[in-house]
């Protein structure tokens, strides 16, 4: 309350020495009463100042006087121009026009597409909400070195490099029939880097032709499998395979491998009986 009346006698002394410099009968006089009325009813600070230059006036206002304005809503762009109304005035540039609303997301196109789990994957879809997650898998040259692997010909098996994915089944197994597998390929990989593959069942292994050139692969036509794909949002991609025989398959992603660490490649398998 005693900060508050003091700020008033400050105020009233400002509007005192404003009375008594400017003379009220002049016509178009300006005094800094009608320059609190004025920010206090909301009026734009560019008509305030179009008046403060028109009166022509300098107002001699010390530091108290200054902050009792500024505490009474007048801005200091107005201050400015009550000390000195010759300065040249540019009215700030209009507001930016608000953004346009953003038109609402476009719902998936496959109704499963929001049920797919979101960590990066292949999921077989068994029916209703349930996804079957496929393992990834490491392929690995079919005759391991003693040492660190620095040439893959060590998988040639009669001039062909021939990989080995570890254990005679995979743990997740599909019917025959036609069936649609969900995919995030995650950052490192695209759609078309899969390749389906049937794989060759041998002594706790089951094994890939690559062909006869290191980090080229080749697949023989008769392992490969044709699949339908389709985003159907940002990211996430349904596979429709075609009905085929039992057996262990691979999705194997190209360009998967690393020489160094004697790798071949990746993939998700399954087997289907």
């Amino acid at each position: 309350m005693i900060r508050w009346c003091a700020a008033r006698l400050v105020l009233a002394a400002v509007c005192v020495v404003s009375a008594q410099d400017t003379p009220k009968a002049t016509v178009g006089s300006l005094t800094i009463e009608e320059v609190l009325s004025l920010s206090k009813a909301g009026v734009a600070e560019e008509v305030i100042v179009a008046r403060v230059k028109r009166n022509a006036k300098a107002f001699d206002l010390n530091p108290d006087e200054i902050q009792a304005l500024k505490n009474n809503g007048v801005s200091d762009t107005v201050i400015k121009y009550l000390t000195d109304p010759s300065q040249p005035y540019s009215p700030p540039p209009p507001p930016a026009p608000a953004p346009a609303p953003r038109s609402p997301s476009k719902p998936p196109s496959d109704p499963l597409a929001l049920k797919v789990p979101a960590e990066v994957g292949i999921y077989y879809w068994a029916g209703g909400e349930e996804f079957m997650p496929l393992d990834l898998k490491p392929v690995v040259p079919l005759k391991e070195p003693s040492k660190v692997m620095s040439k893959l010909s060590v998988g040639l098996v009669k001039g062909h490099v021939v990989g080995s994915v570890i254990g005679g089944a995979a743990k997740a197994r599909v019917p025959s029939g036609a069936a649609t597998f969900y995919v995030r390929p995650g950052e490192k990989a695209a759609i078309d880097d899969f390749v389906l593959l049937n794989m060759e069942p041998s002594e706790g292994r089951r094994n890939l032709d690559f062909g006869t050139k290191v980090g080229k692969p080749v697949f023989p036509a008769k392992s490969i499998h044709q699949f339908e794909s389709k985003e159907v949002m940002p990211s996430l991609y349904r596979l429709a395979v075609p009905p085929t025989g039992s057996g262990e398959y691979i999705f194997f992603i190209l360009g998967s491998g690393d020489e160094k660490k004697g790798l071949l490649g990746k993939g998700y398998d399954f087997g289907r009986r």
